[in-house]
């Protein structure tokens, strides 16, 4: 799957891959029973080697290799592989729970974030799993998220956090389709 290049950024070493065999590589790896799971790194984000492009990265969880492919605009594979992560629904505006489930309730991520995108902001986020490269909160689940200022701020979870997860995930795609519609 690599090409045999390699970057290193943060002192993380990234394995470049081609965007195109991303999916199969994801496939792959479940296929074999492996833990891994992906980042997209929006243009200037801190773990981005390339601060003018968007890069889509794969995390093989079990083998701790980083792979990472580079996309001129915001690589829509990334879609089909958050639903193998986090379910089919995952990114359905229809499923968020609102205040109705306990755990989107007591986030004091969700209204932070809530406020900066309502301000506009460039922010992006990430989903991170207990043995993620990029978490800041090592052997737990959490999500991050950079508010396009140079700020970050992240909520700390005991177990998988699907229902806070899918709320971010409605705002950011909401945010990203209506830059897109706007060019």
């Amino acid at each position: 799957m690599a090409d045999g290049s390699e970057v290193i950024h943060r002192e993380i070493v990234y394995r470049i891959v081609p965007l195109d065999e991303c999916l199969g590589l994801a496939e792959s790896l479940a296929l074999a029973g492996k833990r891994w799971h992906s980042h997209v790194l929006s243009p200037g984000c801190d773990f981005n080697p390339r601060p003018d492009r968007y890069a889509l990265v794969i995390e093989d969880d079990t083998d701790d290799v980083t792979y990472l492919a580079y996309s001129h605009g915001f690589p829509e594979v990334d879609k089909e592989l958050v639903k193998m992560l986090h379910g089919d629904d995952i990114l359905d505006a229809s499923a968020t729970s609102g205040g109705d489930n306990p755990e989107v309730a007591a986030s004091t991520l969700l209204p932070r974030l809530r406020e900066i995108d309502a301000a506009g902001a460039n922010w992006h986020h990430h989903m991170h799993f207990p043995d993620c490269t990029f978490n800041p909160h090592p052997g737990k689940w959490s999500i991050s998220v950079e508010d396009g200022a140079g700020n970050a701020f992240s909520e700390v979870y005991d177990d998988e956090p699907v229902d806070v997860l899918r709320e971010v995930e409605v705002i950011y795609f909401r945010r990203l389709d209506e830059k897109n519609a706007a060019g």
